[in-house]
């Protein structure tokens, strides 16, 4: 039988994000060869649609499709996003399995990790230990999603002298006030670290104007430095490969046709 990946992903203008979702599939084609075909779809802003990926998924061939929802909480647009695929593969006559989002994961831990030491190493002679982080979720209405973030913000408190988190929107703390409370502890050095997927508008744009607002407002004495979203990464391409694996792992009365 002939298998592929679908990675479904929210949509944006943004050609970055575009180039992100390309790149990850090259990386999971190179990577993990017996699957026949890798391709990506969006549910909303632009194409390619969910039907024009899942028609292209079948002009390679490919006889079940893993459908992998490719956002970081089980938030109300990832729902969404799983309803539309469902709908589309059944009315395609498309065998599939539908994963579960990136979720929590110890490989997005290390990720984050990663990216504050990166920005660390940028300014030179501090440790984990010292440095203060900000974790900048988008925010959502959804219980679950905040669930999640609030889980990942857990986690990582014990690797960093002090943790905080705050959204961009649709819940609290906002930017500003997630800025305002970490300059309260008196940092040596602050690392807004922004857990977002790809670097789109939010990144661009969004974020950016909020924090420089509020450095403005606030003018702190300490560094204060925006490390990289998480972006295209091999410990992301893990996550994905374990929800695959999990999502096999199910009985088949949990694989749709």
């Amino acid at each position: 039988m002939r298998k592929g990946i679908l990675i479904i992903d929210r949509g944006s203008n943004d050609p970055d994000v575009l180039i992100e979702l390309s790149e990850l599939c090259t990386m999971i084609r190179d990577e993990y060869m017996y699957y026949d075909h890798a391709t990506f779809a969006l549910l909303e802003v632009t194409s390619p649609t969910i039907e024009d990926a899942m028609l292209e998924s079948l002009g390679y061939g490919v006889e079940h499709l893993t459908i992998v929802p490719y956002f970081l909480y089980p938030g109300l647009k990832m729902k969404v996003a799983v309803g539309k695929s469902i709908k589309v593969a059944r009315d395609l006559g498309l065998e599939y399995t539908v994963t579960d989002c990136l979720n929590y994961h110890d490989g997005l831990i290390e990720l984050v990790r990663a990216r504050v030491d990166e920005a660390i190493r940028g300014i030179g002679s501090f440790n984990d230990g010292e440095c203060d982080v900000l974790l900048i979720g988008h925010g959502s209405s959804d219980s679950d999603a905040r669930r999640v973030f609030r889980i990942i913000g857990d986690r990582l408190r014990q690797y960093y002298r002090n943790l905080g988190i705050c959204f961009l929107e649709l819940d609290e703390p906002n930017i500003r006030d997630g800025i305002k409370a970490m300059l309260e502890g008196d940092p040596k050095l602050l690392i807004l670290m922004p857990y977002f997927l790809h670097n789109g508008e939010h990144m661009k744009h969004d974020i950016r104007e909020e924090v420089d607002s509020a450095l403005k407002e606030f003018k702190p004495s300490c560094n204060v430095i925006m490390a990289k979203h998480l972006g295209v990464d091999r410990r992301i391409v893990k996550v994905i490969m374990d929800r695959i694996s999990e999502a096999g792992q199910r009985s088949t009365s949990n694989i749709y046709k």
